[in-house]
């Protein structure tokens, strides 16, 4: 029998002990099967201890990081024969010693879960902000919890998005009912031309993967760098922009293939607009399929793109 495991990290003071707790009431969790709730920090709340005897729940405490080894899981698998496990992960912690160790048999990482403090995410995102974008690499899920009306979503979002297009996001309220995260965009899909202003690139850039069918053959104006290799066909290149997320280390390109009706006359780096249609289809560049700008025409932007992007 295969044996999920469900991580759970954050900050202090991100909820993620109420929200763990909420999540063992429900139906798909409190089915009587045997659950290993691993906790590796002491934070403000503390779990429901009727509950966890009640749903066949085992607590098991860490308190020192040195302590979280492929012994320790090995042990306690043998020990509580549990059917899923919960690890309530300390958010300081260093990330590679979760994923370093060598799991028992039958034990896989099922979903990787973040949990973030709306009253507090800008503050942390300006002060422990390498740590933060740490933890976003891995999510499966971004949840929100104390989501004020202040909390800048779209700042998040970006974050987030800018080095884990795979990643959802969602608010969870004071019930912890989850809801998504849709970003308004600041442009009319129903327009004959969608013309993607530069301030607005990683907004049109994230929604473009997240929703494809948005844009799929629809007339296009966005502007960019070019970049194209020796191994490019003549007629194909690569466009997009920079956006750094955490620091200098961690830029990211945010680009697209373009075929193009003819060898484009431009240099690496080039600040370019771009007229065309997209379509999804199977590029190497990808890995597999994404979006291919089919570009109708090029020419020189009138206002450099080398900046970074903003969300």
């Amino acid at each position: 029998m295969r044996v999920p495991i469900f991580l759970f990290n954050g900050l202090l003071e991100a909820g993620k002990t109420a929200f763990i707790e909420s999540l063992l009431e429900k139906p798909a969790f409190a089915d009587g099967k045997n659950t290993l709730v691993i906790c590796c920090e002491e934070g403000v709340e503390e779990y429901n201890k009727a509950l966890f005897q009640k749903n066949h729940i085992t607590l098991i405490n860490l308190e020192e990081e040195e302590a979280f080894t492929s012994e320790l899981l090995e042990e306690l698998a043998n020990t509580y024969e549990p059917q899923r496990v919960v690890i309530e992960f300390n958010g300081m912690w260093n990330l590679e010693s979760a994923f370093d160790v060598t799991l028992p048999e039958n034990w896989f990482l099922y979903q990787s879960l973040v949990l973030v403090n709306g009253e507090t995410f800008e503050l942390y995102m300006n002060n422990m902000r390498s740590l933060m974008i740490e933890h976003f690499k891995i999510a499966d899920l971004v949840i929100i919890n104390r989501c004020l009306p202040t909390t800048n979503l779209a700042l998040l979002r970006g974050a987030v998005k800018s080095i884990n297009g795979q990643a959802r996001l969602f608010t969870s309220s004071k019930d912890f009912v989850m809801e998504p995260i849709e970003e308004e965009l600041p442009y009319d899909l129903s327009a004959e031309l969608i013309d993607v202003a530069k301030e607005h690139y990683g907004t049109w850039y994230i929604d473009l993967w997240d929703h494809p069918e948005h844009y799929m053959r629809k007339k296009i104006k966005v502007r960019g760098l070019f970049f194209q290799q020796p191994t490019d066909p003549k007629d194909c290149f690569n466009f997009g922009r920079f956006a750094m997320p955490c620091c200098e280390d961690d830029i990211a390109f945010m680009g697209l293939y373009c075929k193009n009706i003819g060898k484009p006359r431009f240099q690496n780096k080039d600040s370019i607009e771009i007229l065309g249609e997209i379509r999804w289809e199977p590029a190497e560049v990808y890995e597999g399929d994404g979006p291919i700008f089919y570009v109708k025409s090029i020419v020189k932007a009138e206002e450099q793109q080398e900046d970074m992007v903003a969300f």
